[in-house]
């Protein structure tokens, strides 16, 4: 039996990329997924594709960056639903650009949606998690949490935070001995959704393929792993650039394309 099966999974951003093809696979593997995202278009039809293969599934409109709708979504969820084991924080938006080049409003949306939305979905549904008997919560970061990112400066800075509160999140229900809900924070490096088309992938550093981040991100929540990191080579990135001085690292980074790895970024046209 599959480790999903009957498990009521809750994924925002799910219309497409990551969240939808998670959608799939979870449905496929027996869980009961809930297909969330702002535009109703996309969240059905991927909906739609999950039954279509035998799976359950849910199409409901949210939008985590309104955060005053996140409570009602929770209570109107429970009431059309139920409770859920798993909450999987997909949601995610990016602009690159110069900084003071890019409108204040993109930033201030980057980090409303990649960090704000994300903390209040996990404060909204923790309650979800706890009663659950195998709880978990899924936070998808970035490579960019571990590094400066020139021409996209309020994207790294929110997937530090995303990284920061996980990691501190996760100690704390240790400390609290709350052993039932385990955190897991997923740090991908460029995929090829086209949500970073333009960007030029650093040296040894491959753009990653949606079905590879998935088959890691279900293989670290069935082992309840705190961090799931692709390519494996990002694990070494806060050992080198805490072990060289400063000015070597810049000129590294330079070297290997990390600080112009966005600078010709388009995303979806």
């Amino acid at each position: 039996m599959s480790y999903y099966q009957g498990k009521r999974i809750l994924i925002t951003g799910a219309g497409s990329g990551i969240g939808a093809l998670l959608a799939e696979q979870l449905g496929r593997q027996g869980a009961e997924v809930i297909v969330t995202g702002r535009r109703r278009a996309p969240i059905e039809s991927v909906a739609r594709r999950v039954l279509a293969a035998g799976g359950q599934a849910h199409a409901r409109l949210l939008d985590v960056s309104v955060l005053e709708e996140i409570d009602p979504f929770r209570r109107q969820l429970h009431a059309d639903i139920g409770t859920i084991d798993i909450l999987i924080n997909n949601a995610g938006v990016v602009f690159g650009g110069p900084f003071d080049e890019v409108p204040l409003a993109d930033h201030l949306n980057t980090l409303q949606v990649n960090t704000l939305g994300l903390m209040a979905m996990a404060h909204a549904f923790m309650g979800d998690l706890r009663a659950a008997s195998q709880g978990h919560l899924v936070n998808i970061a970035s490579a960019s949490a571990y590094i400066g990112l020139p021409f996209g400066s309020t994207y790294a800075a929110s997937k530090w935070a995303v990284l920061g509160f996980s990691e501190s999140l996760r100690l704390e229900l240790k400390e609290r001995r709350i052993n039932n809900v385990a955190v897991t924070t997923v740090c991908p490096g460029y995929i090829s959704t086209g949500m970073f088309e333009g960007a030029r992938t650093p040296l040894l550093s491959p753009m990653l393929t949606p079905e590879r981040v998935v088959r890691s991100i279900l293989r670290g929540i069935r082992q309840r792993r705190p961090l799931v990191v692709e390519p494996p080579m990002v694990r070494g990135i806060d050992l080198l650039k805490g072990a060289l001085p400063g000015p070597v690292w810049d000129t590294l980074a330079k070297r290997s394309g990390i600080a112009s790895s966005m600078k010709y970024w388009q995303g979806k046209q």
